[in-house]
């Protein structure tokens, strides 16, 4: 599979996994994700560059959503609970944490450090805490979309 095709077949499972997730569609979703996390699913490969392209993504959309930005800022995120208090981001569970990490990277011009996130959750032995890393960024972008 060459480069172009690699990502032609993320792109597009990314817009549908975005679809699916907008729409509510839980069937389809529960039909898309053993595909990427099984390990022996077929389109496992695609799993970190997916990540990649949503963490992206999600970064492109909040830099759109935040205005001019001048190269001396930082974006930051706050973390609150249901109760509205604050949540240290090491309380949250590690690909989780990860995602996020990954997605400020981006944000701050630091594509390096994103894709080494990612592949703190591509690696990941659980592949519950995979599909909480990738549904919280399938829901970040249909958000921001």
């Amino acid at each position: 599979m060459t480069h172009s095709e690699l990502r032609r077949d993320v792109r597009q499972l990314a817009d549908r996994l975005v679809e699916v997730v907008a729409a509510g569609d839980h069937g389809a979703l529960a039909a898309l994700v053993p595909r990427l996390l099984g390990g022996q699913s077929p389109e496992r490969r695609l799993f970190p560059p997916l990540l990649a392209e949503f963490a992206a993504e999600v970064a492109w959309r909040l830099r759109a959503h935040a205005g001019a930005v001048r190269p001396e800022d930082v974006f930051v995120v706050d973390l609150t609970g249901d109760d509205e208090d604050g949540v240290p981001v090491d309380e949250l569970p590690p690909p989780l944490r990860a995602v996020l990490r990954a997605v400020l990277a981006e944000l701050n011009d630091d594509s390096e450090n994103s894709l080494l996130q990612l592949e703190f959750v591509a690696r990941d032995p659980d592949p519950l805490g995979r599909l909480d890393a990738l549904l919280h960024l399938v829901w970040w972008v249909s958000d921001l979309r």
